[in-house]
């Protein structure tokens, strides 16, 4: 008996050990993986500021360009030499006004995404209302119709079968007529009908 137990013991040391195993190589991989994404990241701030740095290069080239050809072209204008310091001060200024319409952008941005949430959420609804209403109106019309071509199928026979009663009451296709409101021909025509239908 102690040797099963020291034989369960055993093999649960060993699986023990085999999973601390693996979790330290997953860590060791993670670790790995947020290394490489550190330098990627460190890697990514050193172009972004080198093409700044550039950028902001050209863009002092430009302005000294610039004042020369004005300076050149209008003798009245003198030279101004901005100095280095209104440069840094403006970059800084310049710097803040681009977070500021950042944070301007990113909030106009997730308002707009809200409203035409809820907008999506609204049309959705009256299209689903639209399409409820149609299919109403659309049950309403069918039955309508039915209830209508029952109607009249049931007013011509019936209308039918009044001028037939009253033929043989005796009365005349005028007189049918008359009391029916309807022309003393068509009066007739049933009456010709029927007539051909009990043949």
């Amino acid at each position: 008996m102690t040797a099963f137990l020291l034989a369960i013991s055993l093999l649960l040391n060993i699986i023990a050990l085999l999973a601390i195993i693996l979790l330290y190589l997953r860590q060791n991989k993670l670790m790995d993986t947020e290394k490489r994404q550190e330098k990627v990241l460190v890697e990514m701030e050193e172009v972004i500021s080198s093409y700044l740095i550039q950028m902001k290069e050209e863009n002092d080239d430009f302005i000294s360009k610039f004042s020369q050809i004005n300076a050149k072209n209008d003798p009245a204008i003198k030279e101004k030499s901005i100095p280095v310091n209104m440069n840094r001060k403006n970059d800084q200024d310049i710097a803040k006004a681009d977070e500021k319409s950042m944070r301007l952008a990113r909030a106009s941005i997730y308002q707009a995404s809200k409203a035409y949430k809820q907008n999506l959420r609204e049309a959705q609804d009256k299209l689903s209302e639209k399409e409820s209403l149609s299919s109403l109106k659309e049950t309403e019309s069918i039955i309508q119709s039915d209830s209508s071509q029952s109607i009249k199928e049931e007013n011509p026979s019936s209308i039918n079968d009044k001028v037939f009663i009253l033929k043989k009451q005796g009365m005349s296709a005028g007189d049918i007529a008359k009391k029916l409101g309807k022309g003393k021909t068509e009066v007739e025509l049933m009456l010709k009908f029927r007539q051909n239908q009990q043949e």
